[in-house]
């Protein structure tokens, strides 16, 4: 598993495996992983070469700032 924390890494990282021809899969998330996350990215990478998987807490998603502090990461 690698850890990219800047869209530019990723992107190269893809990039040098697209001209491979390697098929990508992508995993979008909201954080607080499940099983249902999980399942998918079993699928992914089941189905493709490299699955994608974000883990993105969106701070606009909360209107009070309260839950965003106790939404699980």
């Amino acid at each position: 598993m690698k850890i990219f924390n800047h869209i530019a890494d990723l992107q190269s990282f893809l990039n040098t495996h697209k001209q491979k021809g390697k098929k990508i899969g992508f995993v979008p998330t909201l954080g607080a992983l499940h099983d249902g996350h999980l399942s998918l990215i079993e699928q992914c990478k089941a189905k493709t070469d490299i699955c994608v998987c974000s883990i993105f807490v969106n701070p606009t998603q909360f209107d009070d700032p309260s839950d965003l502090e106790k939404y699980p990461r």
